[in-house]
């Protein structure tokens, strides 16, 4: 009596059909999650590149205001200093300037943060933080009285002022982890003319 031929897989055609399947899904899987962590990186890189350039923008609208003569301290370069100390012109009255209150912009006491103050160390101060990513560092800089990034400027600060002449040279680094543990950095640099 002979046998019919029996229909289907046999397990070992199953067994290879379910491993090429899974190695289909896994890639998939790989696939998405690559996008998905590429994605978030570049979004962050976009909010940090974002809030680089607007805090870079507050700083230079209050400074362009600022008189020259009343910046303290005078980082001429190579000197730098990552805070500064301004008062602006309000007009003249009867012949003399008219002085704003003193304000000042620079790292807080965390060293991780963008502060303006209005009146600083007086009892009635106004404090503002602008942004609260500020890297240790410049991007390239390294704490070890070289100068690492090729700006002429030896272990500064995430936040550095810099003057020539009446033109003030801001440049700031903030730093921030996305959501895939990876560090985004992101630096901006502009000059801005003392106008009073």
């Amino acid at each position: 009596m002979r046998r019919g031929r029996r229909a289907g897989f046999t397990l070992i055609e199953a067994a290879i059909a379910i491993a090429l399947l899974a190695l289909v899904v896994v890639k998939v899987g790989m696939l998405v999650k690559m996008r998905t962590d590429t994605a978030a990186h570049e979004n962050t890189a976009l909010v940090v590149d974002d809030q680089a350039r607007r805090v870079l923008e507050q700083i230079s609208y209050a400074v362009m205001g600022a008189s020259r003569d009343r910046l303290i301290p005078d980082p001429e370069s190579p000197i730098y200093s990552s805070e500064l100390r301004y008062e602006v012109s309000l007009g003249v009255q009867n012949g003399e300037v008219v002085w704003g209150d003193a304000q000042w912009i620079g790292l807080d006491k965390t060293a991780d943060q963008v502060a303006w103050r209005e009146r600083p160390d007086e009892p009635d101060e106004r404090r503002v933080v602008w942004c609260k990513a500020v890297r240790p560092y410049l991007e390239g800089e390294q704490m070890n009285g070289v100068d690492d990034n090729g700006n002429g400027l030896i272990d500064e600060k995430g936040l550095v002022f810099t003057l020539t002449g009446s033109r003030v040279t801001v440049r700031l680094t903030l730093e921030r982890k996305s959501e895939t543990g990876e560090i985004v950095t992101r630096t901006v640099e502009t000059m801005v003319t003392c106008r009073n």
